[in-house]
């Protein structure tokens, strides 16, 4: 199976499931898979990645002042 078939197959298994504690494992699984790397090599999965972003549009809309360029990298490159 291709890797298209295989997707359209877990699609369509999600869709008809209604057990909740699956669908909640799933979103947690997703949620939790590498969505991509800090420049030193650190993988950030989406939550962290949508947590920090999230942090940022917070400080916007309160209106503080944001990070400046050297303040962002040392925040997302953590080690």
């Amino acid at each position: 199976m291709n890797v298209e078939a295989q997707r359209r197959n877990i699609v369509h298994r999600i869709l008809d499931t209604e057990n909740v504690q699956l669908l909640n494992q799933i979103e947690d699984l997703l949620n939790n898979d590498i969505y991509t790397h800090s420049t030193n090599g650190k993988p950030l999965t989406v939550k962290e990645y949508e947590n920090h972003l999230n942090e940022i549009m917070n400080l916007s809309d309160a209106g503080e002042q944001g990070y400046s360029t050297e303040e962002a990298r040392k925040k997302i490159i953590k080690k």
